[in-house]
């Protein structure tokens, strides 16, 4: 039996970051089943799921404290497996959102997400040049489960409306992983 460890690691983006971390995790037999890893600022931030077996645990949690000595400070959270149970019959969507970029409409977002019940699974945002003019673009992509009492349909007007009032476009989408078939 494995155990699971959601392990956060921020530190100045140099080279070999990645490998370094990897390097610890693989040492003590543990694997790295999911991740995510990028660049912001400055500064290099991963978030991951590892499985170890419980023997292997403590030595591996020392060497991951003993990365603060790089410069590299990581936080660690022992957790279980995933419950999907709890989301059986909702729909799986992607929701992109473009426009121009202002505070708030994360938050205008989300909490619309909360106050249905609608669970995110991932989200990204991102600034990015507009094509022409450079000004700044807002980009948000998330995945969402949405539960079987809110059709598509109404969920899609909702959330343009909510775009409207950003004065964001807002797009959903059946989110269909490889190998899967998704209706809408």
């Amino acid at each position: 039996m494995k155990e699971h460890l959601l392990v956060t690691a921020v530190g100045e983006d140099r080279p070999g970051i990645v490998s370094h971390l990897a390097e610890v995790i693989t040492r003590h037999g543990a694997n790295l089943e999911d991740s995510r890893m990028t660049v912001l600022g400055g500064e290099f931030a991963a978030i991951a799921l590892v499985t170890v077996t419980p023997a292997k645990m403590p030595e591996l949690l020392k060497d991951l404290e003993s990365l603060a000595k790089e410069k590299i400070s990581v936080t660690t959270r022992k957790t279980k497996p995933s419950d999907e149970s709890r989301f059986k019959g909702y729909n799986t969507y992607q929701v992109s959102l473009t426009g121009a970029d202002h505070e708030g409409i994360v938050h205008k977002i989300s909490s619309y997400l909360k106050n249905h019940n609608i669970n995110i699974q991932s989200m990204e945002t991102e600034l990015v040049p507009a094509p022409e003019t450079g000004t700044p673009l807002f980009c948000m992509n998330a995945i969402v489960l949405v539960p079987p009492e809110i059709s598509f349909k109404k969920l899609n007007e909702e959330l343009n409306a909510l775009g409207q009032e950003e004065a964001v476009e807002v797009d959903l989408a059946a989110y269909i992983e490889s190998g899967q078939e998704v209706g809408v």
